[in-house]
């Protein structure tokens, strides 16, 4: 293999040796008189041995092995022709030849495809984000997400989509597929989107599909924060129901339990409403606004303050009313209006 730089080998590399699970280190390097480096080695980081002790009495503190001998390199040397870096072919030249490796290009492929559908092991619960919506056009940024067998966050996949509609989740979660050689984790955890419940059921059937623990969380605060006193138990049993309770009759039991509680509370507080706008209306006397229509007077006698209120607005609307043409019809008396300032023509029908 051939490279423009020193700087691009070494990270063609470190990249291999990402993709292997090792790290690597620069070692020595030559350069002729003008400073350019005619050669250059890259070494596993634990290459060579540690050197033995040899006093007398061994140290309290000594720190941990960190060489094995690993002979893993990979050395480059200037080609004056091109002024380009070639890769010494070492795995070959230690067996006599690329020919006595003992696999091909297409092994080493399946290899590193092995190694990926292995990383998904560990990640079979995967989780698919698409709120990072930071760019101006807001659109969503998704990223599969899941652990590895340190128990660390691995990101498998991301993809920037236009937008959030069936069509893009369903290419989203097909192209997961293909990325990850066709493995399917065994759950999805989303949030509670419709478009991608959709495209999980058509794409990925056989995956069971969650939610987010803190989606879940988010909208309980959201539709329900309005609804539960300072000392309520509410949210302590909701947090139960998710976190503390495994058995499915138990869950029902207390799920039942708190929504009926919460439900019985919900009409007390609307009889207690209706309490109060029952005495406002017996003790208070609504505002008329225009004294001198005995229409408004009368409807004040009959009428709750708050069906009050409203008629007495659509009153003061019909005022600004002009009629344009009257037809009778039988019972029925048909009225063309319009407002003064202009808008467009109304039917009144009067029976």
């Amino acid at each position: 293999m051939e490279f423009n730089s020193e700087e691009d080998a070494y990270k063609f590399y470190n990249k291999y040796a990402f993709k292997m699970s090792f790290c690597v280190r620069k070692d020595y390097l030559n350069k002729d008189k003008d400073g350019v480096t005619t050669s250059r080695r890259c070494s596993y980081f634990k290459e060579g041995v540690k050197r033995k002790y040899e006093g007398d009495v061994m140290p309290k503190r000594t720190r941990a092995l960190t060489k094995t001998g690993c002979e893993v390199k990979m050395v480059i040397v200037l080609l004056r022709g091109t002024m380009k870096y070639r890769s010494h072919e070492l795995m070959g030249k230690e067996v006599g030849g690329m020919g006595n490796v003992g696999y091909t290009r297409d092994d080493f492929k399946r290899y590193l495809r092995t190694r990926r559908k292995r990383s998904l092991k560990y990640g079979e619960a995967v989780t698919f984000d698409t709120t990072y919506k930071t760019n101006k056009e807001y659109w969503p940024l998704g990223v599969f997400v899941g652990f590895n067998q340190h128990r660390q966050i691995v990101i498998f996949n991301a993809a920037f989509m236009y937008d959030e509609m069936i069509d893009s989740f369903k290419w989203v979660f097909g192209t997961f597929l293909e990325a990850m050689c066709e493995k399917r984790p065994r759950t999805i955890l989303t949030d509670q989107n419709h478009h991608i419940a959709a495209a999980l059921s058509l794409v990925i059937p056989q995956t069971f599909h969650g939610l987010y623990t803190f989606h879940i969380k988010h909208n309980f605060i959201k539709h329900l924060d309005n609804h539960y006193k300072e000392n309520s138990d509410l949210p302590y049993m909701f947090g139960a129901c998710m976190y503390e309770i495994e058995e499915v009759e138990q869950f029902n039991r207390v799920w039942e339990a708190m929504f009926f509680r919460h439900f019985n509370r919900v009409i007390d507080d609307k009889r207690h409403n209706e309490l109060i706008a029952e005495y406002e209306m017996r003790q208070k006397l609504p505002m008329i606004g225009l004294r001198q229509t005995s229409m408004l007077v009368h409807a004040a006698e009959t009428y709750s303050l708050t069906v009050f209120v409203t008629f007495q607005n659509e009153y003061g609307e019909s005022t600004a009313m002009v009629i344009l043409r009257q037809q009778d019809a039988g019972m029925f008396v048909e009225f063309t209006v319009m407002r003064y300032d202009g808008e467009p023509e109304r039917i009144v029908v009067f029976n």
